[in-house]
């Protein structure tokens, strides 16, 4: 009789604990969901998404048409030239594989107003007085190689003589001695020439040719 109630007293126990192991064992963790706070929601404008860091999926930056950078083109003028300096700055260009176009100047616009030391005896002489002049903060010099004024170093040319003025004030300020200015190539008979599509480092080329010509400018300029 003992043992048969010792029996069903394991059986009732065992159905409880089955029935109740919820409360029992503990239950595994719940992930939670962040909460979404509609008042902390706002719209993103098309300027911000613009901004936004963008990812790049797919074939490397080489492979990739898109990645390829081009390489801008524009267009300049360079002069003004004499008829005795035209056929030579057609020549430094034509050795550079650039080709331009003669433009004739009328009278007006081939005024030029240099501001510049005038030629010392030897290149040394020139190359000591041009690192002096760095050393003041002038850097936008050259030695002229010109044979009527070689070793003589230009500061700059002008079509406005005022600029050609103010320049020349702001030289003599700085403690520089012997600054000339010289009205060059007014009248007739004067030319620049005309470079399209021409790319930076190609322009860059053509400025090296500065000391000897002096009396040009390259500017870029509207392509027609």
């Amino acid at each position: 009789m003992k043992k048969l109630v010792w029996l069903l007293l394991m059986i009732n126990t065992g159905l409880l604990t089955y029935f109740n192991l919820d409360r029992i064992l503990p239950s595994a963790p719940q992930a939670k969901h962040a909460e979404i706070d509609p008042e902390k929601i706002s719209v993103l404008s098309q300027k911000e998404i613009e901004v936004l860091p963008k990812k790049v999926v797919g074939a490397s930056p080489a492979l990739t048409p898109t990645a390829t950078i081009a390489t801008m083109a524009s267009c300049y003028e360079w002069g003004v030239f004499s008829a005795a300096n035209l056929t030579g700055a057609q020549s430094a260009a034509d050795k550079l594989s650039l080709h331009g176009t003669v433009k004739e100047q009328t009278s007006q616009q081939a005024k030029r107003f240099w501001i510049y030391n005038p030629p010392f005896k030897t290149s040394q002489e020139a190359q000591v007085k041009a690192a002096e002049l760095n050393a003041l903060g002038i850097e936008d010099i050259f030695v002229v190689q010109e044979a009527k004024w070689k070793n003589a170093i230009s500061f700059g040319t002008f079509e406005d003589e005022s600029l050609a003025l103010k320049l020349m004030s702001e030289l003599k300020a700085k403690g520089v001695k012997n600054v000339a200015k010289a009205l060059r190539y007014q009248g007739e008979g004067h030319s620049s020439l005309i470079f399209n599509n021409l790319a930076e480092a190609e322009a860059a080329r053509l400025r090296e040719l500065k000391p000897d010509f002096p009396e040009a400018n390259l500017k870029e300029i509207t392509c027609h």
